[in-house]
């Protein structure tokens, strides 16, 4: 009798134990690269292929994950899934590309016009297999900005934190950019916003100063992009409180989560409204108003691989 009582309390544990919901992700579910297939023959860069400012290769529809989870081609993994934190919903986007001429800059007209359209509009012109909006560099007559490397801007805002995307696609914050600061770089840059501000430098959240940041303190919806590693990236879209459900973040939970999130370096685009996350050129995030914003620029990423002919 004891020992049937005992295998029914062990067949009990079980089934309790698979009726327990999935934790959620941990940081270093996100901080390790997704990997990508194995390769019988490299594809080409894109800088090899196109001009700066060219689309990129026409995406498989086949690579397409179901259920908007994301794409995978030879190139290009892309993993998309949702978490809950402060009391708000989080789409995180995990990017591994295999050459950083994949990740990519695009505007909606050109430079010093005020053209708007919607995000998903712009990643389909560029064939984008991913995209989220930029830093919205026509709300301001400041900033630092270089797009698929030509220079378009070159104007500080004083106590601004400016991302510098490099040649190897590697992130650098330059946090209270100075021109000093600025020509102290070494590197080649391709990309750079001037949004911010730095949330995460070396895998340590930053504080958030009050005197140069656009609603630093306010819950609303984020737009993040950040850095896990060699080719490896987060993109992190939150909801905000137009969204049932939803709180949004302050610029000081956006840092402390990307941190827990294991990112090397973490950047603030724009946000509000302008949040834009575009998959299958439709976007994919705080979709319970129905609300889509026109924004000027987008980041995407793009794929080397072209669908079989």
């Amino acid at each position: 009798m004891k020992v049937l009582l005992r295998g029914l309390l062990i067949l009990a544990m079980l089934l309790l134990l698979c009726l327990l919901p999935s934790p959620a992700p941990t940081s270093d579910a996100f901080a390790e690269s997704a990997p990508l297939p194995t390769v019988t023959q490299a594809p080409m860069t894109l800088a090899a292929l196109l001009p700066d400012d060219s689309a990129g290769p026409q995406p498989d529809p086949s690579s397409y994950l179901p259920n908007d989870t994301g794409y995978q081609d030879a190139s290009l993994s892309i993993k998309i899934a949702q978490i809950r934190q402060y009391d708000t919903n989080i789409l995180v986007a995990q990017i591994t590309v295999r050459d950083a001429s994949q990740l990519r800059t695009a505007m909606a007209g050109s430079f010093g016009s005020t053209r708007n359209i919607p995000g998903a509009k712009l990643a389909q012109r560029y064939n984008a297999v991913f995209a989220v909006n930029g830093d919205y560099f026509n709300y301001s007559n400041t900033g630092y900005i270089i797009r698929q490397g030509k220079l378009y801007r070159d104007n500080l805002a004083e106590g601004s934190d400016v991302l510098l995307i490099d040649n190897h696609g590697d992130f650098h914050a330059i946090q209270d950019a100075t021109e000093d600061k600025i020509a102290a770089f070494t590197g080649t840059v391709v990309n750079s916003f001037s949004f911010g501000p730095a949330l995460v430098v070396d895998g340590k959240a930053q504080p958030i100063t009050k005197n140069n940041h656009i609603a630093s303190d306010d819950t609303t919806q984020r737009m993040i992009i950040a850095q896990t590693g060699p080719l490896a990236y987060l993109c992190v879209a939150a909801e905000g409180p137009e969204n049932e459900g939803s709180t949004g973040l302050t610029l000081e939970q956006a840092a402390t989560l990307m941190e827990s999130l294991g990112c090397e370096t973490a950047y603030n685009l724009d946000g509000g409204g302008s949040s834009t996350m575009v998959l299958n050129n439709r976007k994919i995030n705080a979709l319970s108003t129905h609300k889509v914003r026109d924004i000027c620029d987008i980041l995407y990423f793009a794929t080397l691989v072209t669908p079989a002919e």
